[in-house]
């Protein structure tokens, strides 16, 4: 009787450490993606495209929100243009699910700046699906939402 209950409560312990690392390391795939969001939006403002290169893979595709198509040649371009240059490209409201080597991240980003001389300032909701490739998360593809402007008064 002893021996079952000893083997009883091992179990449990067992299962439990099990579960604790596995909401450790849910939470620490929630970090790193959030983390890489905000190193890939932050890119734009540096035109970093080397980050760029690093984070979106070379299949990635962008669906903006007028609905146009843009891979990671367009987006690199941008970055690297002197024609378009981002004063804010920050995000916030994460919601992140992780699905094994897959995750989805949406969230709120908030633009501003100039492209080809016109000023720019709104926010889009976006998701993004994320591929974990060699230990590293890597954005594979994107769609985002104009959010509407709020009416002042």
């Amino acid at each position: 009787m002893l021996a079952r209950t000893l083997t009883v409560a091992a179990t449990l312990v067992a299962a439990l450490s099990a579960s604790e690392a596995a909401t450790a390391a849910a939470s620490a795939d929630v970090d790193a993606l959030i983390a890489t969001d905000k190193r890939m939006q932050r890119a734009f403002i540096d035109r970093d495209v080397a980050t760029l290169d690093r984070i979106i893979t070379d299949d990635y595709l962008l669906v903006a929100s007028s609905g146009a198509e843009r891979g990671k040649p367009a987006i690199l371009a941008e970055v690297a243009s002197p024609d378009v240059v981002y004063e804010v490209n920050q995000s916030s409201d994460w919601e992140v699910r992780v699905h094994g080597d897959t995750a989805i991240v949406v969230a709120l980003l908030h633009q501003k700046g100039i492209d080809h001389g016109e000023p720019f300032d709104y926010s889009v909701r976006f998701s993004d699906t994320y591929v974990r490739e060699n230990g590293a998360w890597r954005n594979i593809h994107a769609h985002a939402t104009r959010v509407p402007a709020k009416a002042s008064g």
